[in-house]
């Protein structure tokens, strides 16, 4: 967004490929493997600031699937992950580098559609999470339920 003189410029990319087992033919366990980076720039008349970050967040998942057709599935979905995150804010005068490490779990509902034996398309409108960020600057905790936050991805099935 821009306003004034000033601008706020954030750009990011994040990818998170989803390995999975069927343990039975209702029931997938699987791990994810998280990666983001991003960057933002805020200048005004009289200052740059920059932030970069990068970030992992492995999971582990167990998800349920209940047929309402031969192909589509209602789901649901548990996760616990771990995350590691390392951020370097510089402005005029200083620069700081701040590394924290969050833990987590999130429970969600989801619609799946069976595309191909092995390849599952997945899709959630949200879910509950409760997540722990240990940081440098201090600790926080944050509890959330969340309705619009649409995620779509894939799975693929392992024999």
């Amino acid at each position: 967004f821009s306003y004034d003189n000033d601008s706020f410029k954030r750009s990011s990319f994040s990818v998170t490929p989803s390995l999975a087992k069927p343990i039975n033919s209702q029931t997938l366990v699987g791990i994810d493997l998280g990666f983001s980076v991003g960057s933002s720039k805020f200048t005004n008349d009289n200052t740059t600031s920059t932030s970069n970050s990068i970030s992992y967040s492995p999971a582990v998942f167990y998800q349920r699937f209940y047929s309402l057709t031969d192909k589509i599935f209602f789901n649901w979905q548990a996760r616990a992950t771990v995350g590691f995150l390392k951020s370097v804010n510089e402005g005029e005068f200083a620069k700081t580098t701040e590394r924290s490490m969050s833990y987590g779990v999130w429970v969600g509902p989801g619609i799946s559609w069976k595309v191909m034996n092995r390849v599952l398309l997945n899709g959630s409108m949200g879910g509950a999470s409760f997540t722990f960020n240990d940081r440098e600057a201090g600790n926080s905790s944050f509890f959330g339920v969340s309705f619009n936050n649409p995620q779509f991805g894939f799975s693929f099935l392992l024999n």
